[in-house]
């Protein structure tokens, strides 16, 4: 992408109709022939600004949006104001506006551009404007605003917004909108809980002052996964397997192999004698305790198989699961939400106060997806993600993922040691990947589920032969260096 003088107007003609370069606006070329070129504008989107309308600000919508476009409108200020740019896939409108330094600045912004602070983009949006086209109107709605506002809340925390709310009044006071200062302690007073919600308000609004507040970006991704998963083709992936005979053997290495894959560590013939004598080891109760509390989870061939028809139904039987489960370590608040945020390295889940909030919108999305296989997926996942409790996240979501399978009468599913890192793996991918890519998930636990469904329950000496003939009890950091994997029965 580049501009009109890197050569003169008779040369640029030239190379235009020897199709060398091509003209996408005015003053504005690329050599690049094969990109649409809206791509091409949208990924030089500030260049192009910065070079048009040079110190131009972001303000209104765009800015609550952190200059995303809307519609594929893009709102901007200058000093002097125009009409607005035609740009391939972008749209942008210029009003008249100048630049702040005090009460409350601008924030720079690439290429010489500057993006409206919070307190402007609180000022700002209180104006009204109108939709044209259909498109989206140049300031929020007020109960965009009240959402804006509540994200803000959830992120920076009372102390903060409290200056946010001291910046927007001064502002107003400075720029002339004394009109506005009543509105934005209205604004304020809703938020703090000081002021009942209006009837049309914001839902994060809504949600943020009883409450049940949800975290934005994980409900994005859990959108993505729903459409994912329920989407995906694959002639690898069944889409039921039978149950076998069910013995204490499934719900046995149930338990045991989702503790392994926590870090919880027993041979076999030690983890079989905590469950025959339901005693953990001296030397390790803790450990002991939650193999007892997930066998005893599982092996409840009726509880096991329970699945919510609602919300509240399904935040009970997570903390139900988990109480069982964790039981024997109190210090764990077995059934009760975390109090502070958990991390692994530096992937940071859902904060304490947004647990239940995120929940609730998760399940809701979870109608979206087929019962069985995939909703079982997307169950784990959702639990897994959130990790909304202190410790036992893994174990709960598993045990969550293996009720949808068992209220389907189909396989549950269980991973054994060998392939803890292909299943921590998709887990990752499908938690980092910007479109929610799937395909690992569904491939690494369809392999696992046709192991489980193949594996034969109802014979313990059978099992014990299997687990070695499919390399299922090595542990994986030695087996992935020797390059040995699970195999089917």
């Amino acid at each position: 992408m580049f501009f009109d003088d890197v050569a003169s107007r008779s040369t640029l003609g030239r190379a235009v109709t020897a199709g060398r370069i091509r003209r996408l606006a005015t003053r504005l070329y690329s050599a690049d022939l094969v990109s649409d070129p809206a791509d091409i504008v949208a990924a030089n989107r500030w260049p192009i600004l910065g070079r048009l309308l040079p110190g131009a600000i972001v303000v209104d919508r765009s800015a609550a949006h952190n200059g995303s476009p809307s519609d594929g409108c893009l709102f901007v200020a200058t000093e002097r104001g125009r009409k607005p740019l035609q740009l391939p896939g972008l749209e942008v409108h210029v009003r008249s506006g100048r630049s702040f330094a005090e009460p409350s600045p601008d924030l720079p912004w690439p290429n010489g551009l500057a993006m409206s602070s919070p307190a402007r983009i609180v000022v700002d949006n209180l104006a009204l404007s109108r939709s044209r086209g259909g498109k989206a109107p140049r300031t929020l709605s007020l109960a965009e605003l009240e959402d804006w506002l509540a994200a803000k809340a959830i992120t920076w925390g009372s102390e903060r917004m409290a200056r946010l709310h001291d910046d927007a009044i001064s502002l107003a006071e400075a720029v002339g909108f004394p009109e506005r200062i009543e509105r934005i302690d209205r604004l304020f007073a809703r938020l703090g809980g000081d002021e009942p919600t209006r009837p049309t308000s914001g839902q994060l609004l809504v949600a943020y002052t009883s409450g049940r507040a949800w975290d934005e970006h994980r409900l994005e991704l859990f959108n993505r996964l729903a459409q994912e998963v329920t989407s995906y083709e694959d002639p690898d992936v069944p889409g039921w397997l039978p149950v076998g005979t069910d013995t204490e053997a499934l719900p046995f290495f149930e338990s045991y192999f989702s503790n392994y894959i926590e870090g919880t560590v027993f041979s076999v013939s030690e983890a079989r004698r905590i469950v025959d004598t339901q005693q953990p080891p001296a030397d390790r109760p803790a450990d002991g305790h939650d193999i007892l509390g997930t066998y005893r989870c599982v092996a409840d061939t009726v509880g096991r198989k329970s699945v919510a028809s609602d919300a509240d139904g399904f935040l009970g039987l997570l903390r139900e699961r988990h109480r069982m489960i964790l039981g024997g370590r109190p210090e764990m608040t077995p059934g009760e939400w975390k109090q502070k945020n958990n991390q692994v390295g530096a992937f940071v889940f859902v904060k304490p106060q947004l647990v239940e909030g995120t929940l609730r919108q998760g399940f809701e999305l979870a109608g979206m997806v087929p019962a069985g296989f995939r909703r079982a997926l997307f169950m784990m996942f959702l639990v897994a993600e959130v990790h909304p409790f202190t410790d036992g996240n893994g174990r709960v979501a598993r045990v969550m993922m293996n009720a949808e399978l068992s209220a389907v009468d189909a396989a549950r599913i269980i991973v054994p040691a060998v392939y803890r890192n292909e299943y921590i793996g998709s887990l990752r991918r499908t938690s980092t990947t910007q479109a929610a890519d799937v395909a690992a998930l569904m491939r690494v636990m369809s392999f696992a589920w046709r192991w489980t469904a193949a594996m034969p329950w109802h014979d313990r000496g059978a099992v014990d032969g299997q687990l070695e003939a499919t390399n299922a009890l090595h542990d994986p950091d030695a087996a992935a260096f020797g390059a040995i994997k699970l195999r089917l029965p």
